[in-house]
Protein backbone atom coordinates (compact mmCIF):
# COMPACT_ATOMS: atom_id res chain seq x y z
CA UNK A 1 0.00 0.00 0.00
CA UNK A 2 1.29 3.40 -1.10
CA UNK A 3 1.90 5.96 1.86
CA UNK A 4 1.01 8.73 -1.08
CA UNK A 5 -2.58 10.70 -0.36
CA UNK A 6 -4.34 11.21 -3.59
CA UNK A 7 -6.24 14.61 -3.49
CA UNK A 8 -7.79 16.19 -6.23
CA UNK A 9 -7.61 19.83 -7.06
CA UNK A 10 -8.32 22.27 -10.18
CA UNK A 11 -5.34 23.72 -12.33
CA UNK A 12 -6.34 25.93 -14.77
CA UNK A 13 -10.37 25.69 -14.52
CA UNK A 14 -9.76 21.73 -14.85
CA UNK A 15 -9.97 18.99 -11.43
CA UNK A 16 -6.72 17.01 -11.39
CA UNK A 17 -5.56 14.19 -9.06
CA UNK A 18 -2.58 14.75 -7.35
CA UNK A 19 -0.19 11.70 -5.13
CA UNK A 20 2.16 13.19 -2.50
CA UNK A 21 2.96 11.96 0.63
CA UNK A 22 1.36 13.33 3.78
CA UNK A 23 4.34 15.25 4.70
CA UNK A 24 4.08 17.39 0.94
CA UNK A 25 0.67 18.29 1.41
CA UNK A 26 1.07 19.53 4.85
CA UNK A 27 4.12 21.36 3.49
CA UNK A 28 2.38 22.54 0.36
CA UNK A 29 -0.99 23.67 2.79
CA UNK A 30 1.45 25.60 5.37
CA UNK A 31 2.96 27.44 2.09
CA UNK A 32 -0.67 28.40 0.68
CA UNK A 33 -1.51 29.92 4.40
CA UNK A 34 2.07 31.87 4.71
CA UNK A 35 1.66 33.36 1.19
CA UNK A 36 -2.31 34.38 1.71
CA UNK A 37 -3.30 31.66 -1.41
CA UNK A 38 -5.79 29.24 -1.71
CA UNK A 39 -4.10 25.63 -2.21
CA UNK A 40 -5.70 25.45 -6.14
CA UNK A 41 -4.05 29.32 -6.72
CA UNK A 42 -0.86 27.67 -5.49
CA UNK A 43 -1.43 24.32 -7.76
CA UNK A 44 -1.73 27.06 -10.42
CA UNK A 45 1.06 28.75 -9.71
CA UNK A 46 3.16 25.63 -9.60
CA UNK A 47 1.37 23.78 -13.06
CA UNK A 48 3.07 27.01 -14.56
CA UNK A 49 6.44 26.24 -13.53
CA UNK A 50 6.26 22.58 -14.72
CA UNK A 51 9.01 23.44 -17.23
CA UNK A 52 10.62 25.67 -15.59
CA UNK A 53 11.89 23.52 -13.21
CA UNK A 54 12.59 20.66 -15.16
CA UNK A 55 9.92 18.53 -13.49
CA UNK A 56 8.08 15.96 -15.70
CA UNK A 57 4.60 16.25 -14.13
CA UNK A 58 2.73 18.65 -11.14
CA UNK A 59 3.39 16.26 -8.16
CA UNK A 60 7.57 16.68 -9.25
CA UNK A 61 7.08 20.14 -9.30
CA UNK A 62 5.19 20.54 -6.02
CA UNK A 63 7.79 18.31 -3.85
CA UNK A 64 10.89 20.20 -5.70
CA UNK A 65 8.86 23.81 -4.64
CA UNK A 66 7.96 22.46 -1.02
CA UNK A 67 11.70 21.84 -0.61
CA UNK A 68 13.19 24.64 -1.98
CA UNK A 69 10.94 26.79 -0.24
CA UNK A 70 11.44 25.64 2.94
CA UNK A 71 15.48 25.18 2.35
CA UNK A 72 15.32 29.01 1.36
CA UNK A 73 13.60 29.76 4.60
CA UNK A 74 16.25 27.81 6.80
CA UNK A 75 19.73 29.26 7.71
CA UNK A 76 22.65 28.25 6.30
CA UNK A 77 25.08 26.19 8.84
CA UNK A 78 27.59 29.16 8.84
CA UNK A 79 24.45 31.67 9.40
CA UNK A 80 23.32 29.55 11.92
CA UNK A 81 26.52 29.42 14.02
CA UNK A 82 27.16 33.27 13.54
CA UNK A 83 23.91 33.43 15.16
CA UNK A 84 24.79 31.29 17.78
CA UNK A 85 27.68 33.50 18.69
CA UNK A 86 25.79 36.54 19.22
CA UNK A 87 23.25 34.89 21.34
CA UNK A 88 26.06 33.78 23.50
CA UNK A 89 27.51 37.22 24.03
Amino acid sequence: MSSKKLRNVYVAGKRTSLRLEAAFWEGLEEIAQRESVTLGELCNRLAERVEAVDASNLSSAVRIYVLEYFMAATPKQEEARYGLAIAAE
